[in-house]
């Protein structure tokens, strides 16, 4: 359970320090100017290594850095992105959040930190947290669509890349440092970050760290699937901190450097009611927090070590050579009663070698070494997964040549992948390529045509599950089994005698981007035609009505005497493949009235169906948002409301979702102390009508609405 949080008072004390410094460095020159991010014209996007930025990508990718990356950080990754265009959180209420691409997330959303996986079991289940930290960020970079030529299978729907400075890749002579504190009324949230880059020139030391505690939050009255009403969704804790420390080495050619970074994590797991119900009074009767204590909570741990290195070349065929490590050991514990029930572990190692090579027949390109070990267990009673082992090893190139006003980016890569578990191994052989141009149409609008074939080994869930979900409510089936009816009521799981097999996308996209002094669009649409796509479908089975052959239970106890279902069916989610279509759109914009007065909007749509008939489940309805800012010199507010549209075409045995508006609004001061000293003043509000809303993506949407109204206020800082 969580350790005691920090009080209202130590908050106070830590803001009042941290003005009293700023003061302290105040100097005579006064600058008001606020960090706003760079145009996103500039912004080089690191997850490639040909140092493309947005606007000359031929794949949509987007870029999150300064003030608005600031604004949005949130607890969860999913929650910090969910308002990017195409971007949809899974969340799993305040706890765990994991970007959704354009209708895709799991294992086809790869996310990554510096280039490298995060390393946990995110990809696996929505009540596993992204280890991922943004506050602490300088920006997070979003590629749309098929990313697999670089990132390898787990990226068939895009990839999120988490940049930080743990391990410098400039010289720096002096002190750098970010810092936050903030604290909010929905949760009781108080949290505190801070981030230091101290260097001689050639040798650059990186220090951060973070700490967030929350209480169970509040949203709007309502009445959940159950019947039960309230106005709290139970069991939402948050204890987490964390920090990395990197030591760097950095020449005008060169650099090389290592990093370690520790995360501790206790959140609650909700809608776990069985639990309370069976084990609140019993065991823990006259106790003050007895309720709080029956919910069964997330135990997570992460140590990562990271070796990354770059070396430019004034001669020979390499120009440059960019290399990363990465080693991660992990542990998730699941724990009820003060005991672990059931726990996760992953040791992961990855090694990225690329070279970028001088042109070849006037091709500018890039050839790749990619590996990737991971040894991931499971042991316990809400095991649904077994222990496996999946290993990749991947070879690619990318490249780009101008013909005239096309700007031609082609690649490829070729991947060997192999899962293994107790019960068998599955080998598989993806294949993906991509093709695409930029050109510039006029001085002020450019055209992105982007089309790519994508190829994805199943994950060892999808190919081995078969156990009861308790997280999602559910009981799995995965691809190495079929069920077969028997009788009434009564289903019968055996192996299955159909091979699975590989993932195959063609996607193609088509963006136009125009800007001008006064005015900034962006606007994307995809079609993405996928065969044998997995998804879990909803059979209308319960595994009460189970029954499985012994030798093929792996370990799992018979279904309908599965101890922990309380006589609760949980709905027989079983992996299937089939071939869909998904297609939609993504639309930003921004209007700068006048100097003072800012207008920005945007919108997303994405509609996923099986070509046979049928709809896939839990993808995001469509949304419409808008923004107005009012800048003055020294302070700045904004007004917005995003609009979700009700979500009606559902997949088989799934209910539909309603449409709601939330409004939020925000005031930012700038004190301009200092002008080597960046200072913040800000009081954010969250749902100001305090609307009641579902997310149709999450597995609890009936039990944990968004969160209510909600205060923030903070300080944050540069220097």
């Amino acid at each position: 359970m969580p350790s005691n949080k920090l009080c209202l008072s130590r908050l106070a004390i830590a803001i009042a320090s941290v003005c009293a410094s700023t003061a302290a460095v105040a100097q005579a020159e006064v600058d008001n100017e606020h960090d706003h991010a760079a145009p996103t014209e500039v912004i080089v996007v690191t997850a490639t290594p040909l140092e493309r930025n947005q606007l000359n990508s031929a794949q949509p990718v987007s870029v999150l850095t300064g003030d608005e990356l600031r604004e949005k950080n949130a607890h969860t990754l999913g929650e910090t992105l969910s308002t990017e265009p195409g971007i949809n959180n899974t969340h799993f209420a305040n706890v765990a959040g994991s970007p959704i691409i354009r209708g895709l997330d799991g294992p086809r959303v790869k996310i990554t930190q510096n280039g490298l996986d995060t390393a946990d079991v995110s990809r696996g289940s929505p009540d596993h947290a992204v280890t991922t930290e943004t506050s602490t960020a300088t920006q997070v970079e979003i590629l749309r669509g098929p990313a697999t030529l670089l990132y390898g299978s787990g990226a068939i729907g895009g990839v999120v890349n988490v940049v930080d400075n743990r391990i410098a890749k400039q010289p720096l002579s002096g002190v750098t440092g970010r810092y936050g504190v903030s604290t909010d009324t929905a949760a009781n949230t108080e949290n505190v970050y801070g981030g230091i880059n101290a260097g001689n020139g050639s040798v650059v030391l990186h220090l951060d760290g973070f700490t967030r505690t929350s209480d169970d939050y509040e949203v709007p009255e309502f009445t959940n699937n159950e019947g039960e009403t309230g106005d709290t969704v139970e069991n939402t804790f948050i204890d987490a901190k964390g920090g990395n420390i990197g030591l760097s080495h950095v020449t005008e050619t060169s650099y090389i450097g290592f990093s370690y970074g520790r995360l501790e994590q206790e959140y609650g797991i909700p809608g776990h009611a069985h639990h309370e119900e069976e084990h609140g009074e019993e065991e823990h009767e006259g106790e003050e927090h007895a309720e709080e204590e029956a919910g069964p909570f997330a135990d997570l741990t992460q140590n990562r070590f990271q070796i990354l290195g770059g070396w430019n070349f004034n001669d020979g065929f390499v120009r440059q050579l960019e290399l990363k490590i990465g080693y991660t050991d992990y542990q998730h514990s699941e724990i009820e009663d003060g005991l672990p029930a059931t726990t996760f572990t992953n040791q992961q190692r990855e090694l990225r070698l690329s070279a970028r090579h001088q042109p070849i027949a006037g091709w500018d390109g890039a050839v790749g070494l990619h590996s990737f070990d991971s040894d991931q267990g499971a042991l316990g009673e809400e095991a649904f997964t077994p222990s496996s082992e999946t290993t990749r090893h991947g070879l690619f190139w990318l490249g780009e040549q101008s013909f005239g006003n096309y700007n031609w980016q082609i690649g490829a890569r070729y991947e060997d992948v192999d899962v293994t578990t107790a019960a068998g191994s599955e080998t598989f052989n993806p294949f993906s390529l991509s093709a695409g141009f930029t050109r510039p149409l006029t001085d002020h609008l450019n055209l992105a045509v982007n089309f790519s074939h994508a190829e994805r080994a199943p994950s060892a869930n999808e190919l081995f599950s078969n156990g009861a979900h308790f997280a999602t409510r559910t009981y799995e089936l995965g691809l190495g089994y079929e069920l077969h009816e028997e009788g009434e009521h009564e289903y019968h799981v055996e192996t299955a005698h159909q091979a699975p097999q590989i993932e195959s996308s063609n996607n193609v996209d088509l963006g136009v981007h125009y800007e001008n002094d006064a005015f900034h669009l962006q606007f994307n649409v995809f079609y993405n035609r996928v065969n044998d796509f997995v998804y879990g479908a909803n059979t209308g089975v319960d595994n009460v009505d189970l029954h499985q052959e012994d030798e093929h239970t792996d370990g799992h106890d018979e279904p309908g005497h599965d101890e922990h279902s309380h006589d609760d069916a949980l709905p027989v989610i079983a992996y299937a493949q089939a071939d869909v279509d998904l297609y939609g759109y993504e639309l930003e914009a921004a209007w700068d009235i006048t100097d003072a007065w800012k207008l920005s909007a945007f919108s997303d749509f994405t509609r996923a169906h099986l070509r046979d008939g049928g709809n896939l489940p839990r993808i995001p309805a469509q949304r419409i948002g808008t923004d107005i800012t009012y800048a003055a010199a020294n302070w700045d507010t904004t007004l917005g409301m995003t609009y979700y549209g009700a979500q009606n075409r559902v997949a088989d045995n799934e209910t539909t979702t309603d449409s709601f508006n939330l409004v939020n609004a925000s005031f930012n001061y700038y004190p301009g102390w200092s002008a080597r000293h960046q200072l913040s003043l800000y009081v954010k509000a969250e749902n100001l009508t305090d609307e009641l809303g579902f997310v149709h993506t999450s597995f609890l949407k009936d039990d944990a609405p968004v969160r209510g109204r909600n205060l923030t206020i903070g300080i944050r800082g540069e220097f």
